[in-house]
């Protein structure tokens, strides 16, 4: 029910609590790498103490020169810049300077110090890259419980990302090994509070109430994850029905975590305290005030959560009985920009979200939110500018259809008025190309008889309509002519200015318009009947060459034809 990228954070360099003591820097010069890192993971340990304590133990690791020890240096200084780009910075050195010789803790703690930055900033898709990678490095050098760490951290991811029910097995894990383990019982304390925020996710609340109760029994309220477990307390109680006892916890939580920079777990805590008025007390008004509280904290932090999606829900619900558009357009904006979040990162929305506010929806809600805002003035302004629009595109439109017509017109004009075998073989053009053929020759390096007996055979394959047999190939055509395919190319490409299926294309074109223009029965044929006649496989085939070559389709030459003769 909350954002991890914070707790994230904790896991890493603690909550920070303490005020700075300058005089203490002349006592941590003199400790060792050690002692100052005993000091960075304790969560006492003042901001302005953990920026001394870095910046002693960098200078002293780049002095050593040993690259693992500088290594923890900048990984200790990234945590301190927890989603600035100079945390990026120091985690990319990390990797560059441990990956090619990788140690028991190194790069692996690089790519955590990356994932951190990602999530921060809301790229949980490059989080969960990064995390994988650590995992993998953590694995490799048999690092037992930093590779459950790195698990633990998945689990956030996982949790952020709507999959719970993945998450659940590797804090599992972590609370078996940690719950043995001397020492750490910060860790299983912070364990067991995710662990009941995932049973809270798979609708067992009373499970997640019974790690809740057990803790708080004996947690310390001065200990950081405190208030957490009292604001989870309240969840639960509000998801169970019991808005008094949820109001106490909300409110007790509220002020603890209001001293921290924890905005996001604040948000969660004022979206079920409105619930809790809204649902059982009925006080729109009231309520309203603790959901917009909510919308101003992720306004001013740019952050994000499925968790209080549902705090817009309930916005835009008070808006439309308050008849308050502007408000309502508002908030469905801001749940759109919420779900493009979620889309970006392929996180999965509850199954108990109302499926109404699902993105197409609100986009339509919100464009008839427009609408109704809109006074006559700028609805008149908008419908003439759009009227003006179309018919400004009619006219254009119509000229064209009446450029496009003129142009056929023209055409079938020409058509109509040239003889369409005119460019077929006859006498006088084999008597050419018997006085040019000495010349050709030398242009196409093939021998003058050759040249003139397969021209000769071309002019009586066009003469006999030869172009007209369906299926017809340059190779067939070359052994009815014996003589090879090559030959019959090039002496088509020189002679015709065209290549093989060009020429038989035109050919056939041709005579399909001869007859088009002399024979009637002929123009009763449907256009894949003609297709077939002369020569083609299909009618879309002939279609197009016809255009190509005609200028025109066949169906508008036909009708132009008919209605001439009427």
């Amino acid at each position: 029910m909350k954002k991890y990228a914070y707790i994230a954070t904790l896991l890493c360099c603690g909550i920070l609590f303490a005020q700075p003591d300058q005089e203490r820097q002349q006592t941590f010069y003199k400790l060792n790498f050690d002692q100052i890192t005993e000091k960075l993971d304790n969560p006492s340990t003042s901001p302005k103490d953990k920026t001394l304590l870095t910046t002693i133990y960098y200078n002293k690791a780049r002095k050593l020169g040993n690259i693992y020890t500088l290594a923890e240096a900048m990984y200790q200084k990234g945590l301190l810049y927890t989603g600035k780009p100079t945390q990026l910075k120091y985690a990319d050195s990390i990797i560059s300077l441990t990956k090619v010789h990788p140690d028991f803790r190194f790069p692996a703690r690089g790519y955590m110090l990356k994932a951190n930055y990602f999530q921060i900033n809301l790229n949980l898709t490059q989080a969960l890259k990064n995390v994988l990678a650590a995992e993998k490095f953590s694995r490799r050098q048999g690092n037992f419980e930093q590779n459950l760490l790195i698990k633990r951290y998945i689990g956030l991811i996982k949790i952020e990302l709507g999959r719970a029910e993945e998450a659940l097995p590797l804090f599992k894990e972590n609370l078996n090994y940690f719950d043995k383990k001397p020492g750490k019982a910060l860790d299983v304390i912070f364990i067991k509070w995710v662990l009941s925020d995932i049973y809270i996710r798979l609708n067992k609340v009373d499970t997640a109430l019974l790690y809740l109760d057990t803790e708080l029994k004996t947690l310390s309220t001065v200990n950081p994850y405190y208030p957490y477990y009292i604001m989870y307390k309240g969840i639960c109680l509000n998801l169970k029905g019991d808005p008094d006892q949820s109001k106490k916890y909300l409110e007790k939580a509220i002020h603890m975590i209001r001293l921290t920079d924890d905005s996001l777990n604040l948000a969660v805590c004022y979206y079920y305290k409105g619930e809790n008025i809204f649902r059982y007390e009925k006080n729109m008004d009231q309520a309203m005030v603790n959901f917009e509280k909510v919308d101003s904290i992720l306004v001013k932090t740019k952050q994000y959560s499925c968790d209080i999606r549902d705090n817009y829900i309930r916005l835009i619900e008070i808006a439309k009985i308050k008849n308050n558009d502007k408000k309502q357009l508002y908030y469905l904006n801001r749940l759109i920009e919420i779900d493009n979040y979620f889309k970006s990162n392929n996180i999965l929305l509850a199954k108990n979200i109302n499926k109404s506010y699902d993105t197409p929806n609100l986009l339509i809600e919100k464009e008839h939110l427009i609408k109704q805002i809109n006074n006559e003035k700028y609805f008149y302004g908008i419908f003439s500018f759009l009227l003006l629009l179309v018919l400004g595109f009619a006219l254009f439109y119509l000229q064209r259809i009446k450029k496009r017509n003129r142009i056929f017109q023209k055409r079938f004009i020409e058509l109509m008025q040239t003889t369409t075998l005119e460019n077929l073989s006859d006498e006088s053009q084999t008597a050419e190309i018997k006085e040019e053929n000495y010349e050709k020759e030398k242009v196409i390096d093939l021998p003058a008889e050759i040249i003139q007996q397969v021209l000769s055979r071309l002019s009586e394959f066009e003469n006999d309509k030869g172009y007209l047999a369906a299926n017809l190939k340059q190779t067939d055509l070359a052994r009815q002519f014996s003589t090879n395919s090559s030959y019959l190319s090039k002496i088509i490409n020189f002679y015709k200015g065209k290549n093989f299926n060009q020429y038989i294309n035109d050919m056939r074109i041709n005579y399909a318009i001869y007859l088009l223009k002399n024979d009637k029965k002929f123009r009763r044929y449907t256009i894949k009947a003609i297709s077939e006649e002369v020569g083609f496989s299909n009618p879309e085939s002939f279609a197009k060459a016809f255009h190509n070559i005609a200028g025109l389709q066949p169906s508008y030459f036909i009708k132009k034809i008919e209605e001439n003769e009427k």
